[in-house]
């Protein structure tokens, strides 16, 4: 009896002391964008807080809408872009407030970006712009100037005028994979508002793009890169700090070229992507904890260095290295920033329609 009731006890411990570990242990399940943090990064949130984090990534803004929509995804932090997805988000309901009181390091966001988001959250209380930039082009010089001395090489023309994209179609043309990135590009290139919500304007677009769709290779928004560095493509649809992070693989593969990054003259979108919680999120404060982490000004900066990516982050500009801090094609201007327009959501029949349009282009 007494050897019993000692196994007993010992079981009645042991049990306290696995279920008083599995209470101790805390988690936060992020769902971001592939290739814009860090691994080390990562790893320094862990060992500071003590949080393990589970890190999921995703390649298209599509997908995590499909996530959200579906039901509780079990995510306490996600990185979907301003515009439309935030704006529709939430018009739905599908995320929580931020409790701004939890996040001391709010106050190093930019004012000027805070304010370009209004547009996708008026009251700015549901989404915290982070990743910002511009909607543009990259190329590689060499192989431009083979084909075409004198391109156009600041326009949008590189990309949409059916004679100068021609001229590429041997060495591969890229075009991002969301009808939200193309078709503004498309109306800019033509002179009319990207933001029209015309759909004469739409129809003008879809007709300019059918003309050059025998030239274009694939649409992509991931893999463009290490396709230009490969040398599968020559000219490709980007954002900004692609180009950098391009040329610094085409360097450590040997490939001796110039890949240059253009926000055409025509004028440019700006795109930014945020950090949410979902509603349902099972670890809400430890969310709060990520967000207020990545939020604090070395660490933004530890993140610009290493994926050449702007991050709105105004005090984080301090401890950016000078060759990225001052490349106008990461950080614009004051005059170029003024100039950038967050995309305007467009009404839910506009949106159908230029799905389906976007699904017809890519079938060709």
């Amino acid at each position: 009896m007494f050897v019993m009731a000692l196994v007993a006890a010992v079981l009645f411990f042991v049990y306290k002391a696995v279920l008083s570990d599995s209470e101790s242990k805390r988690y936060v399940n992020v769902y971001n964008w592939y290739g814009v943090i860090p691994a080390s990064v990562l790893k320094q949130f862990e060992k500071e807080t003590g949080i393990t984090l589970r890190y999921d990534l995703f390649d298209n803004n599509e997908v995590v809408e499909a996530k959200l929509f579906s039901g509780n995804s079990g995510y306490d932090v996600i990185f979907p872009s301003a515009s439309p997805y935030v704006v529709r988000h939430i018009k739905t309901g599908i995320y929580q407030k931020i409790n701004k009181e939890l996040l001391p390091n709010l106050k190093h966001v930019d004012p000027q970006i805070n304010e370009k988001m209004r547009l996708a959250d008026p009251n700015l209380e549901y989404a915290i712009p982070y990743f910002w930039g511009t909607f543009g082009f990259i190329y590689v010089e060499e192989e431009v100037k083979k084909r075409l001395p004198n391109a156009p090489v600041d326009s949008y023309r590189m990309l949409f005028d059916p004679e100068v994209v021609s001229k590429f179609a041997d060495c591969g043309v890229t075009l991002l994979d969301e009808s939200v990135d193309i078709y503004p590009a498309v109306l800019t290139y033509l002179h009319k508002d990207p933001l029209s919500a015309s759909l004469a304007d739409l129809e003008l677009a879809q007709q300019n793009l059918m003309k050059i769709r025998k030239y274009i290779k694939r649409f992509s928004s991931l893999r463009f890169i290490n396709e230009i560095v490969a040398g599968d493509s020559c000219v490709a649809q980007a954002w900004s700090g692609d180009a950098q992070t391009a040329q610094e693989k085409a360097e450590e593969v040997g490939r001796n070229v110039h890949i240059k990054y253009v926000v055409p003259k025509e004028g440019g979108i700006i795109w930014i992507d945020c950090m949410v919680i979902p509603n349902g999120a099972p670890n809400v404060k430890e969310a709060h904890e990520f967000i207020n982490f990545l939020l604090r000004p070395d660490i933004s900066a530890k993140i610009t260095n290493e994926v050449s990516v702007a991050i709105a982050n105004r005090d984080s500009l301090a401890y950016v290295k000078d060759s990225i801090r001052h490349d106008p094609t990461i950080y614009p201007t004051g005059e170029v920033l003024d100039g950038l327009t967050l995309d305007k959501p467009q009404s839910l029949d506009y949106e159908r329609l230029r799905t389906d349009y976007m699904r017809l282009f890519k079938a060709g």
